[in-house]
């Protein structure tokens, strides 16, 4: 066979065909076995036997830097030249690969790459024009021993492909609470001793904290104990567990570092005293972070880390204006600065339908901002209200939350000044479409929309629908603003301007049935006769 591993020249290249010949005539069953190509077969090639050339897959990517080689797994030897030459060998029980008319190579514990570059050297001695390329065809599978805070202890087989996480899941996982995925020992056949951290692998990726098992490990997953807390301008923040020698900048790295809004010139950390009840707090400056080593102390167990954010970081203000402008959408504003006149500028100003009489500027309340005695009030029915809790209830539930009170038309017709408010972040500017018209409802010979007429009374209005209709109640008439939806009597002339976009409502009297009457006044009847013959007894 070592006319295989000359140079491919051509005064060689039967030289090759011949030692693949006497390979195959040498050890015809173990070329059988060992899946080794034999040259004068690659005329009978069909798709059956391309797919022969492709070593069986593997369950999971394999890292040759991290896998570790040990009896039962199967290489790939590939040798392209001038012909094509692929063979697998196993490893043996005693951990070695024997390579045909070449010798024998010990790689148990050694990685992939190890072993890849061992036989690599071997191979390159005898080719030296040819590519060589070795990879995992199957991995072995193996028996570890989970214990610990599973749900299910004992006995797993798994690939050695497979990770401490794939453990855990063929043990059924975590308990909650109750699991901890930090500080997870990795107990070797060889007496090494390692430890996994699924917790920084979930969040980081970290591959190391998820080390490969071997046949025989030993996985230890202690149960939840002792923890360090990790809160504010972090990537994840909350409890993890604690680890034994870890030091600030590891745990903030667990967390996914800092966030860019961090304030890391005064990190505060609590740590109990050694009663485990008393507790310390001093703070340090990460702003050298992760340069700086002066401030990566080593953690305790029940440490508390606090990393505040930069009050109002990169927070854009803004406005909202809705309706008859120019420009729809919201805007920036400098706080305490940009005006409601500026806005609208900014805005295009209005259209030729905007109604400045409706229009309203809506800021919103503060969340904390509550009403005790209305929340209450709403959970009583009306009949049981007191007159002056019946009025306050009406007037809250007609109320138009967060509403300011600003008078567009004398702020743009007029200039009032007074009327040109400071914009705060999130309000909203509603400028709606000109109503051109009175709307009347109710008890009329005609309701419906009345085109706007200044100075017209709101008899005016009704007379222009036909008046009154039957059953109206005509002392009772209420004008309804569009703006605020304030009820007003329509009576009370002095006290309101009618205002396109306003409705005029005209009640109906309520109807009256002879017999209720008849009997409510029986009743009082009853009653007065009662206390009349009450007073006769006791002046006798």
């Amino acid at each position: 066979m070592t006319a295989l591993f000359m140079r491919w020249t051509a005064p060689a290249a039967g030289a090759i065909s011949m030692l693949a010949l006497m390979l195959c005539c040498a050890l015809p069953a173990q070329a059988q076995d060992l899946g080794i190509e034999r040259p004068d077969d690659e005329e009978k090639k069909s798709a059956k036997s391309e797919q022969q050339f492709l070593p069986p897959a593997v369950e999971i990517p394999v890292s040759d830097s991290a896998y570790v080689v040990g009896p039962g797994d199967q290489l790939s030897i590939n040798i392209f030249g001038t012909k094509y030459y692929n063979f697998t060998v196993p490893v043996n029980s005693d951990g070695t690969v024997v390579i045909p008319n070449l010798g024998t190579i010990f790689v148990r514990d050694g990685t992939l790459r190890d072993v890849r570059d061992k036989m690599h050297r071997l191979l390159r001695a005898e080719v030296r024009r040819a590519d060589i390329v070795i990879s995992l065809a199957r991995a072995r599978q193996v028996k570890v021993t989970v214990s610990g805070a599973v749900r299910k202890p004992g006995v797993v087989t798994m690939p050695a492909t497979a990770r401490v996480s794939e453990a855990l899941a063929l043990s059924g996982g975590a308990v909650k609470d109750t699991t901890a995925l930090r500080n997870i020992i990795v107990q070797r056949t060889n007496g090494q001793r390692v430890v996994a951290d699924l917790t920084r692998y979930l969040r980081t990726g970290d591959l190391e904290a998820n080390p490969f098992v071997s046949g025989g490990d030993r996985i230890y997953f202690p149960p939840r104990d002792r923890r360090v807390g990790v809160f504010g301008a972090v990537g994840m923040e909350g409890r993890l567990d604690y680890l034994p020698g870890e030091r600030l900048y590891d745990i903030i790295d667990v967390c996914q570092g800092f966030r860019a809004s961090a304030f890391l010139d005064s990190v505060e950390v609590v740590r109990f005293r050694d009663d485990n009840v008393t507790t310390d707090r001093f703070f340090l400056d990460l702003s050298g972070y992760p340069e700086k080593q002066e401030t990566n102390i080593e953690l305790h167990a029940g440490d508390l880390i606090l990393i505040r954010s930069v009050p109002q970081f990169q927070q854009h203000r803004l406005v909202l204006v809705t309706g008859e402008v120019r420009y729809e959408g919201s805007y920036s504003i400098e706080l305490g600065k940009s005006t409601l006149r500026e806005i609208i500028a900014r805005a295009g100003g209005f259209t030729s339908e905007a109604s400045l009489e409706e229009a309203v500027v809506i800021r919103k309340p503060p969340e904390n901002e509550k009403d005790p005695e209305f929340e209450r009030l709403q959970k009583i029915p009306a009949a049981d209200m007191r007159e002056d809790e019946y009025q306050y209830f009406k007037a809250r539930s007609r109320e138009k939350v967060g509403m300011m009170v600003v008078d567009f038309k004398r702020l743009f017709l007029q200039g009032d000044e007074t009327q040109d408010i400071i914009m705060e972040e999130g309000d909203v500017v509603e400028i709606p479409k000109l109503k051109n018209y009175i709307r009347i409802i109710g008890r009329v010979d005609n309701p419906g929309n009345v085109i706007f007429h200044d100075n017209w009374t709101y008899m005016q209005y009704i007379n222009s629908v036909g008046g009154f209709g039957w059953r109206a109640d005509d002392g009772d008439v209420r004008v309804v603003k569009a703006r605020t939806g304030e009820l007003v009597d329509a009576d009370d002339e002095g006290d309101y301007v009618l205002e396109p976009g306003d409705t005029i409502w005209v009640p109906e009297v309520p109807e009256t049935k002879f017999w209720e009457v008849a009997f409510d006044a029986l009743g009082v009847i009853s009653q007065i006769a009662g206390i009349v013959g009450i007073v006769i007894a006791v002046s006798r």
